[in-house]
């Protein structure tokens, strides 16, 4: 039993080695890395890949309007049905007069045929299907466009998670540079007690400030794990690799040249699709329009009959034309144009309120990158000057010139002002990729 114990103790030692090593896995990533891995790897990247291969798909089928359709087909059949075997011994071309006794034609023997046939359809005029196969095309082409804003939407998404993790470990870092002045002046605090400079209650200030830091530490390294989870997902690698951005946020940002001039996004690849989408219902209206002209199709086979299996004793053709025109449906075909016509209406609509909606952002995202630039000195300045505040509160508090009260605060204020600046910095650099996104241009 003891042996036992051993042995599974130190097969949960084991596993939990092993999963210690597969919790730290590390990968070192650029921004530039991140985004090829991405177009490789990500979910929805690879789903529009193939949601524009089912469109091609579709359109492929359309060209049935305009190639023959051909089939090949092979029967036997035994019968002593009087009409059709006379009929497959004409077929067979082995009728004899014999064959026209009364007596063997209202009751004849049992007849075998078996019947070889290729046979060939070809479309000749059928408006309706070059319009439907014209709107396939712009469907398909719509999709293209789609597949393409999904890659410009998730190389977005990308590197807006690979700032935050970077923001994240940012943080971690004034946290930890905080905590080493909190430490310090409980240390210091700690001493002016002993010499009787301060009172227990500004000891115990010390320390809680200290718990303080731990608590924001814990969040935002809960945070850092989240953020980096999320960037592996977007990467397509499993959410226990620990992605360690290479790209600093210090990066010096400046402001973008011709942010103020106008710029025309008819050719954005989501507009594209618009575009597309409303051509393919003035197609659609149009097929569905055709439907009341006539059709004209062309018809051929060739068959051989014979009495054995796969025989080919006797051949035959038969070519023709077939026009018909379906004159009335029973209203279904005018309701279908009546709904058409509601349809391309309805996209027609949706492009111009989405046209109208981007264009407002696009204003909105100017102005936000605009103010996101200038906090980044105002708040750098801001982490200056608290910054020199807390070092000369510190100096004076080991000299006993300065109450813990206005140390502590001093210390929160500066690791503040901290994060305050790397926020600015992390939001400039959004505002930039959702004008980027918006402009379908890069900018930087």
């Amino acid at each position: 039993m003891r042996n036992l114990k051993i042995y599974l103790i130190f097969l949960l030692l084991l596993a939990n080695l092993v999963n210690g090593q597969a919790q730290t896995e590390e990968m070192k990533l650029s921004l530039k890395e991140a985004l090829l891995k991405a177009s490789e790897n990500n979910w929805e990247i690879n789903k529009a890949k193939a949601q524009a291969r089912a469109a091609k798909a579709d359109y492929r089928q359309t060209n049935s309007v305009f190639l023959p359709n051909v089939s090949l087909s092979h029967t036997g059949v035994a019968t002593t049905d009087p009409l059709s075997s006379f009929g497959f011994k004409l077929k067979q071309e082995i009728t004899t007069e014999a064959d026209f006794n009364p007596s063997v034609l209202n009751d004849p023997d049992q007849t075998r045929n078996f019947n070889t046939k290729i046979e060939v359809q070809q479309p000749l005029f059928n408006l309706d299907g070059i319009y439907g196969r014209k709107a396939a095309n712009a469907s398909m082409k719509a999709v293209d466009f789609k597949t393409e804003r999904t890659i410009k939407y998730t190389k977005f998404e990308v590197k807006k998670a690979y700032y935050q993790l970077e923001l994240a470990k940012e943080a971690i870092s004034v946290l930890h540079s905080s905590k080493e002045a909190a430490l310090s002046a409980l240390e210091v605090s700690e001493n002016n007690l002993k010499q009787g400079f301060i009172k227990d209650a500004d000891l115990l200030s010390a320390k809680v400030r200290v718990l303080e830091i731990d608590n924001q530490l814990a969040d935002a390294s809960n945070q850092q794990k989240s953020a980096g989870e999320y960037l592996a997902y977007l990467l397509g690698l499993e959410i226990n690799v620990a992605i360690v951005p290479t790209d600093n946020l210090e990066n010096k940002p400046s402001l973008l040249n011709g942010i103020d001039q106008e710029f025309k996004i008819e050719n954005r690849s989501d507009i594209n699709a618009y575009k597309k989408g409303v051509e393919a219902r003035e197609n659609m209206l149009k097929s569905q329009k055709m439907q009341f002209l006539p059709r004209l199709n062309a018809f051929g086979a060739y068959e051989w009959n014979d009495d054995q299996l796969l025989g080919t004793s006797a051949n035959n053709y038969l070519i023709g034309a077939s026009l018909s025109w379906n004159l009335f449906s029973g209203y279904k075909n005018i309701a279908k144009v009546q709904k058409a016509k509601a349809e391309l209406k309805i996209s027609e609509l949706d492009f111009g309120e989405y046209l109208s909606r981007n264009n407002m952002e696009i204003q909105s995202a100017k102005r936000n990158l605009k103010v996101a630039y200038d906090k980044i000195e105002l708040s750098k300045l801001a982490k200056e000057q608290a910054e020199e505040v807390h070092r000369i509160r510190s100096n004076r508090y080991k000299q006993g010139l300065e109450k813990t009260t206005d140390l502590l605060y001093s210390e929160a204020v500066s690791m503040s002002k901290n994060l305050d600046y790397i926020n600015s910095l992390f939001n400039y650099h959004v505002a930039v990729f959702q004008l980027e996104l918006l402009l379908e241009k890069e900018l930087q």
